[in-house]
């Protein structure tokens, strides 16, 4: 019976093995390029819309955000643009509930 016991604990052992590296595999994943580009948009939306409202120009904007490395066509900014002001200016409905 004791053999039977080593058997199940390195079957054990075995499967968390896998499952450690099944998870570590799954954490170095990385979001897509284009994932990554619209969540540094996201956090720089604030200075953005805070820009154009000093009427900064969208392609001076577009000009610096291509040298600190994030390159946008000018319909992908309005795109981004438009979505992050739908995004904070939608309600939570949570607080209804």
């Amino acid at each position: 019976m004791n053999s039977d016991n080593n058997t199940v604990m390195h079957a054990d052992d075995r499967l968390l093995d896998q499952a450690g590296r099944c998870t570590d595999a799954l954490k170095a994943l990385q979001p897509k390029q284009q994932h990554q580009k619209a969540q540094l948009f996201a956090l720089l939306y604030p200075t953005i819309v805070e820009l154009l409202n000093k009427q900064v120009s969208q392609k001076a904007i577009l000009e610096v955000l291509e040298t600190q490395g994030l390159k946008l066509h000018p319909a992908r900014f309005k795109e981004l643009m438009a979505a992050q002001a739908a995004a904070t200016s939608t309600p939570s409905t949570d607080k209804a509930l």
